[in-house]
């Protein structure tokens, strides 16, 4: 009987990047092979980057008549300029899904995240989606800044409990201002990455490194030239592990960086027709791919208009006649303000002047409006077109217009979401304790502090970023507005298409004002102040300057003058001894007679008066 085995499959042991079954640490010779063979792989993308940035900087070559400079108009600049500021990246509407329940964590984490990246302080947005338009895919890596981040200290190493309790103290308060948080836009030139449909699992960066700055940061390294200025440096990161390679050599690592996630986030805003087939170069194109000749014939055109206004500018004169008297009065000519004297049989004539042929100002026309057509219209400009005068029109046409840039609005706000998440892990993951954000701007002014307690893994988040104008923002603000009032939609969704990041807390606020500008509120608010401010003592002191207590409202204070003593009796008695007798002096004709005289009399000295007065003492 003959028996045969199975054979047996073998284990598959080779080295796979990124693989979250890899439980070892990457080597060298495996990170340096997957090194030089990616970069074979991006070798057409990053020469395609190259020819980009030469066409945005205006370095291409353009041909021109000797003694004649190029021209290079900046179109390509302007068209990858103006699509970014139409990007808005200042008013970053984050939103974290909740229920009822949760609806403070979620608040907490809506304001954490607005927080930290109002306190960039560098234009990482602005950046990676000027790169986005000019490449076709922009990088961010977002970094756990550990040297911003003190570390805790340690009861062991404290004899007394009260150095140690003190330090802690100094050591919690310098943590709630710190920012460990960093994020840096990295040039697709100076990277090779994961091209998986999966996802990205594995990025390595590379750049020219001065020599002097590696040696210093890491004294154990020997570069292989000691003469060289520049080394070649590169970093593998992984979901897990981080090395740091220069001239082939480890500098650092590998370590598990503990981030649970890779630091790198693509912006893909698919400028071309797909976004997962095909070599990088044709997945990844940017704005100005598609106008490379258009704008290589507007430079030629400019150039060549350039070299006929030059030449025919500065006229010079012809002289015409017998060589020996032309050269003479030639000699002798002066051109500007002179009076010159012309031989007979010499003639003095301009020299003829080229015009410049209308097909190339045509053709220019032409190439300028293929180029617009290609990229987006004018009107994004603030360029009025032709046949269009009101201002609803325009705004219809800005409004098609700005389509074309929300391809890379779409793809910023879902790297921002995949960022946002990033951050999160790194609070669970890195922080070890609690970090404050501070969110300051026109907008927003609030401080929020958030632990991995709060956070529990809930690291859902949405994003808006808009690629619109202010004046738009302001139209969509009314038309909530007038929608809210005619009955269509609630106050809540008016705020939120006004551009109000949290509707809730704005509403809770609008209610407190309310409140506080009602009568009963404003007069308990009063009667607290007076307490508070101690104003009823100040008014007993003011009343009583020697210190006498007793009750402030017996003396009569802010009333009516009291009568002095035994001027009650005084006034009765008047009052009886004129009874029977007119109350009005004075009295009868008589009476007249006798005021006539005193007031007719001289002046000088006291005058008696029948009433009892004296006048003039």
């Amino acid at each position: 009987m003959v028996t045969t085995e199975k054979p047996v499959m073998e284990e598959i042991t080779e080295w796979m990047p990124g693989d979250p079954e890899n439980t070892d640490a990457p080597e060298l010779e495996d990170i340096l092979a997957l090194f030089d063979r990616q970069k074979a792989y991006y070798q057409d993308f990053h020469r395609q980057c190259e020819t980009e940035e030469e066409y945005y900087m205006g370095n291409r070559t353009v041909p021109a008549p000797e003694g004649i400079d190029a021209v290079w108009p900046a179109t390509a600049g302007a068209i990858v300029n103006t699509a970014s500021d139409h990007v808005d990246v200042n008013n970053l509407a984050i939103d974290v899904p909740s229920s009822p329940r949760s609806r403070a964590r979620a608040e907490r984490i809506q304001k954490t995240l607005t927080g930290i990246w109002l306190m960039m302080r560098k234009p990482v947005l602005r950046t990676a989606v000027r790169q986005s338009f000019l490449y076709g895919v922009g990088w961010i890596k977002s970094m756990w800044d550990s040297d911003n981040w003190p570390n805790a200290p340690v009861s062991d190493d404290f004899e007394d409990e009260a150095d140690y309790k003190r330090t802690l103290n100094d050591f919690m308060e310098q943590r709630s201002i710190k920012f460990p948080f960093a994020a840096n836009v990295i040039n697709p030139r100076n990277l090779v990455w994961d091209d998986s449909k999966t996802r990205t699992k594995w990025v390595i960066e590379f750049m020219d490194r001065d020599v002097d700055d590696v040696s210093q940061k890491y004294p154990e390294w020997k570069p292989e030239n000691p003469s060289a200025s520049q080394a070649e440096w590169f970093e593998y990161w992984d979901e897990e592990w981080v090395m740091y390679v220069c001239d082939r050599q480890i500098v650092w690592g590998p370590h598990r960086h503990g981030y649970g996630h890779l630091p790198y986030t693509p912006i893909i805003p698919v400028h071309s027709y797909t976004f997962e087939d095909g070599s990088p170069e044709e997945r990844y194109r940017g704005v100005l791919k598609n106008v490379h000749n258009l704008l290589d014939e507007e430079a030629r055109l400019m150039t060549q208009i350039g070299a006929l206004v030059r030449t025919v500018a500065y006229r010079t004169i012809d002289f015409h006649g017998p060589e020996q008297n032309a050269e003479r009065v030639r000699s002798d000519y002066e051109l500007f303000g002179g009076k010159n004297i012309v031989l007979p049989g010499v003639d003095v004539r301009p020299s003829p002047m080229v015009q410049i042929p209308p097909d190339i100002i045509q053709q220019l026309s032409m190439i300028q409006t293929k180029i617009e057509e290609a990229t987006f219209p004018n009107v994004i400009r603030g360029v009025r077109p032709q046949g269009v005068s009101s201002g609803f029109g325009l705004s219809v046409l800005a409004g098609m217009g700005r389509l074309v840039f929300q391809g890379v609005a779409d793809g910023l706000r879902h790297a921002l979401e995949d960022i946002n998440k990033k951050w999160l892990m790194l609070i669970e993951n890195k922080a070890g304790g609690r970090v404050t954000v501070y969110g300051r701007n026109e907008i927003h002014n609030f401080d929020q502090t958030i632990g991995p307690d709060q956070i529990r893994g809930y690291h859902e988040n949405t994003v808006r970023v808009k690629a619109e104008a202010p004046e738009e923002r302001e139209r969509e603000a009314l038309l909530a507005m007038r929608l809210k009032g005619a009955g269509i939609i609630s106050l809540y969704e008016a705020q939120r298409r006004a551009g109000i990041t949290d509707p809730m807390e704005e509403q809770m606020q609008i209610r407190a004002e309310q409140l506080l500008n009602t009568p009963e509120f404003i007069q308990q608010q009063t009667a607290l102040l007076l307490q508070k401010v101690g104003l009823p003592t100040q008014m007993e002191q003011a009343a009583s300057p020697t210190g006498e207590t007793g009750n402030v409202g017996s003396r009569n204070i802010g009333g009516a003058q009291l009568q002095r003593p035994g001027e009650a009796n005084i006034q009765a008695a008047r009052v009886a001894s004129q009874q029977g007798r007119p109350s009005v002096y004075p009295q009868g004709m008589g009476g007249i007679d006798q005021l006539g005289a005193e007031l007719g009399g001289p002046t000088g000295g006291a005058v008696g008066m029948p009433s009892g007065e004296t006048i003039g003492e």
